[in-house]
Order: C-alpha cells, then structure tokens, then sequence
C-alpha cells in the first residue's frame, strides 16, 4: 500500500481511528492507500477495510438503492463510508473525490493494545484484592469472554432497517408484532400523555403511526434494555439495580431536556442516550455474578468497573453496529467541564442529565452547577443557580417516561 500524505486536518478526526494515539495513528495512515477518483465512479465495500471519504461527494446504495448522500464537509464522512447494519454495499461519486482505505485489522489491533496498555495503568494503588479482580476481568475482556447482552431481535432488526429506503411502516409493525412484549409497551407508551391524545389506540399499526418511523426506532430499543439488567447473587442484583434506576432517570431526565432546551435534538435519541450510558458496566457484574468467589465485599466493584466500563462499551456498541457517537457519549459522561463551543449534542445532553440527577440524590460532583459548561449551554440555571426551576416544571414528564421504562 502506498503512503498516505495530505488531508492532515480530515484525517485526523476520523471515528474511531481518533481513538489511537499520534504514534499508532501515523503508523495506521503509513499502512493505508488513498485513492483519487472521477465522478460517476463505483466502489464496493471491503470487508477487510475501513473506507472514509476525504474529499469529494458521494451516494451510498443498498442493493441499488440510495440510503445516504454526503460530502467531506458533512458530520457523516468522519464515519466509515459504508454502515453494515444498513446492508451498505457501494458508493457513487457524483464529483470528483479522495478517499482512504484503512486496514481494518490492523487498527483493531492497535486499539486493543492500546487499551490494555491503559488498563494496566490502573493497576497502580490498588488493593491486592483489587488488583486480582482487575486482572481476571481485564483478562476476560482481552479474550472475549465476557458475555456481551442480548436484545430482543425485533428491537435490533427496527433498528438497523429503518433507515432502508426499501422498508415500509408495513415491515417495521410486523417486525414489533414479532414480539408480544415489545409490542404490548410501544401501545402503552404510545397512550402515554407524553404522546397520545384523547383517543385510545390498541394495535402496533396505530402506535407506529402515532409515534412515526424514527420515534419508534429509538423505543424500541430503549424499552427492551430494560431485560439486561438481572443477576443471581444480591450483591450484583442490587449493584445492577441501582445502576438501573440512575440510568432510567438520567434518560427521563434526558428527554425532558431536549423536549424543552434542545428542540434541534430528538428527544428519543437523547432517552437512549441517556440509558446507554452505563451498560457497559452489565457484562462486567454479570462476569463476576458467574464468578461469585472473586467479590469480597462491595467496595472491590467501583474502580475495576469505572476503568473497564468504556472498552466493554465499545466492544458491545460495536456487536450491536451502534454509531461510534454512542461511544463518545459513554467516554464523555462524567466530563463534568467538556465544552466544544459548539450546538449542543447528546452528549451534553447526558452530561447535563447526569448532574441534575447527581444534585436531586445529593451527590453533586461540582461546586456549583451554574459553572458548568453544558448547564449554560442549555440555559438550565437561567432562573435560578441550582436547576430547581427547570426540575420542577419538568418532575411530571420526568416521572412518567420513568415509569414507562419501569414497566414490564
């Protein structure tokens, strides 16, 4: 493969490449191939590499049809050029156009080493017992055998047709209808005051019209996440449940932000943002469930969980083909002082959501909520310097998308 030169700027941004350090990332763009191309010309996916656009505007297909047209200006070219939970098979350049080809292997095997590197960082300070359950989950980590969660097929077939051009309301209700439970709750939620009227509907087809196409995408997958969070021993069993129900009010609390602050957002992603947050812990706690003679005591849980939290995340947002955002999110959740100057984002979202919840429990992380970044940015202190104002006029919205993540 030729070297790569040129489009420093661009390349240095692209996700999740931007996950590797300087060094890991020369050497990744020294092993990779840029190729220049006309208008009108056809590619196909690789599946041994990653192909991003540098330059240039292109229509991606699936099976002939146009799924997403893009330039190198747009957010979408930091991604991969093709999305494999949307069947992405080519790409059409409509102008004259650059793109890199990256050895996918090679930058999976980059980045493992890399975060074993910097795991085994943390190893520093901790206790003997600590470090022993550190290690056999570090371990279990680096060989896969830390078992990643199952959703419900449905949820994740709604999930990756919905943007399909070839799919219709008519594929996506008999898809739900699929799964007696999954459609039960999308008829409640639906009623909902959050999103009903006075008339009463009863069938997944008047939910999904009621709702619409992506609001549905998004409820689907976050009333299902719900069945993840079980265990065996009762040290895990409540460590999970709390986790549970910090991660349903973060994502109530979410929601109601963006409802109000953020009408350039959808409020569906930032409920899903706001539960996904923290699932990553759940392959970490149901491996020691399985494993009861490594957990002493509760106190054992906290730093190996807070260090192996974001690789366990990337590795499951990636069986699920999540967008690499998700795992910005999970990174950035307790960036207290993140600020990127621009319109805010689900991940602000999530920042801010977080605080307000810490507040109402009493574990407020900062001195004064004012002073946050995302909290200005999201005009949450306007009327007062705690929140409360914004809190109070939302607790009944609040409560209820809660309850509706609660019920089974």
């Amino acid at each position: 493969m030729s070297n790569v030169s040129g489009h420093f700027t661009q390349r240095q941004r692209l996700k999740p490449l931007n996950a590797l350090d300087k060094n890991d990332l020369e050497y990744l763009y020294s092993q990779s191939e840029m190729q220049q191309l006309n208008p009108r010309t056809l590619i196909t996916a690789e599946h041994e590499s990653l192909i991003y656009l540098l330059e240039g505007e292109v229509s991606v297909l699936s099976g002939g049809f146009v799924t997403e047209k893009f330039n190198h200006l747009d957010q979408r070219a930091l991604s991969p050029l093709f999305n494999a939970s949307l069947d992405q098979d080519s790409a059409v350049f409509t102008s004259h156009g650059t793109i890199v080809l990256v050895d996918k292997n090679l930058f999976e095997g980059l980045y493992s080493q890399a975060q074993a590197a910097s795991l085994k960082h943390v190893e520093a300070g901790l206790t003997r017992s600590e470090n022993e359950l550190f290690d056999s989950l570090l371990n279990a980590f680096m060989q896969k055998k830390l078992d990643l969660p199952v959703l419900p097929e449905a949820a994740l077939k709604v999930r990756q047709v919905i943007n399909s051009p070839e799919v219709g309301s008519n594929e996506i209700v008999e898809i739900i209808q699929s799964d007696p439970v999954l459609s039960a709750r999308l008829v409640r939620v639906a009623n909902s005051s959050l999103y009903g009227t006075w008339r009463e509907i009863k069938t997944v087809r008047d939910a999904v019209r009621r709702l619409g196409i992506e609001t549905t995408k998004n409820l689907s997958f976050s009333l299902s996440v719900k069945q993840l969070f079980s265990a065996n021993t009762s040290l895990i069993k409540k460590a999970i449940q709390k986790i549970h129900n910090e991660s349903t009010t973060v994502a109530a609390i979410a929601y109601v932000i963006t409802l109000n602050q953020a009408k350039h957002l959808d409020p569906e992603q930032a409920l899903l943002s706001g539960l996904i947050q923290n699932l990553g812990v759940i392959p970490i706690l149901k491996y020691i469930d399985a494993h009861p003679s490594m957990m002493q005591s509760a106190q054992m849980l906290g730093i190996s969980i807070e260090h192996l939290k974001l690789p366990v995340s990337t590795l499951m947002f990636k069986e699920w083909n999540f967008d690499p955002e998700f795992i910005e999110i999970v990174e950035n959740a307790s960036n207290w002082q993140r600020d990127t100057g621009e319109q805010s984002d689900y991940c602000d979202i999530v920042i801010a959501a977080r605080l307000l919840y810490l507040d109402s429990i009493g574990e407020l992380p900062v001195e004064r909520l004012s002073k946050v970044p995302v909290i200005s940015k999201l005009r949450l202190t306007e009327h007062d310097a705690d929140g409360q104002y914004f809190m109070d006029r939302a607790e009944q919205k609040i409560a209820e998308m809660n309850k509706l993540l609660h019920t089974v």
